[in-house]
């Protein structure tokens, strides 16, 4: 899989013009000339089980996935991911195989619970086995199981030609029991339930964007939001130490 080939969509706020250019400019550098821009959807006033906020990134993530045809990959990002200065070279090792592993959706990011001490400890594990992550020449990149390690993040993932079916159905049982859970978590419990099949990439392929704030500002954890960010970005090749 060459990620060059893939068709995709980034997820931004039309108010947040200052995260739009900065995406367009970094999906323009390494060429990434197939993934487009999605408008944000905001949350209403509709029955449910999350913040309103919420429930703008989940009817985002699902309208995206209900207009995939299965005969292609697809990729969603959204705008607060930081890509690595060796990116493009990062692309072509970390994807290289990929497609001879089993899974509906590939995790190019993710975050653990930092309360998760075994989490934590497999994740540790894994980078001093790879060797140096921050290296621009880095190659040793591989793909594992999500399965009771994902907690969080939909900021960047492929959903597998085929399978955008699967996760919409997902995505569309949340949202007829009046949603819930955040889109996030809706993965998450479908992947420990064994309804979808998901690997994420180490090291993750893209960083998360300390300087700018979380949308999801009415989110009960927000206050947790930079922690979560630097646990993500100590596993996120090409990043810096910040």
């Amino acid at each position: 899989m060459k990620l060059g080939d893939v068709s995709g969509l980034f997820i931004n706020l039309d108010r947040s013009t200052d995260r739009r250019a900065k995406m367009e400019d970094a999906l323009a550098r390494f060429g990434l000339d197939k993934v487009g821009r999605f408008s944000a959807l905001q949350g209403d006033d509709r029955k449910r089980g999350i913040t309103r906020n919420e429930l703008g990134c989940f009817l985002s993530h699902q309208a995206i996935t209900e207009s995939i045809g299965d005969d292609r990959h697809f990729l969603i990002l959204e705008d607060d991911i930081r890509f690595p200065e060796a990116f493009g070279d990062y692309a072509g090792h970390a994807l290289a195989g990929c497609e001879q592993e089993d899974w509906d959706v590939l995790f190019l990011t993710q975050m653990i619970s930092f309360t998760d001490v075994k989490s934590i400890y497999t994740l540790l594990r894994q980078r001093r086995q790879v060797g140096d992550i921050r290296s621009p020449s880095f190659t040793r990149f591989a793909t594992h199981d999500c399965k009771n390690i994902f907690a969080s993040c939909t900021a960047a993932y492929i959903i597998r030609a085929g399978s955008a079916g699967k996760v919409a159905s997902i995505l569309r049982k949340m949202a007829e029991h009046d949603y819930p859970c955040a889109v996030d978590i809706a993965h998450m419990r479908a992947i420990n339930a064994g309804l979808l099949k998901a690997r994420y990439v180490f090291p993750y392929l893209v960083g998360l964007d300390p300087g700018v704030r979380t949308t999801l500002t009415d989110r009960r954890d927000e206050g947790n939001h930079q922690l979560f960010v630097d646990i993500a970005n100590l596993f996120a090749a090409g990043g810096d130490l910040d």
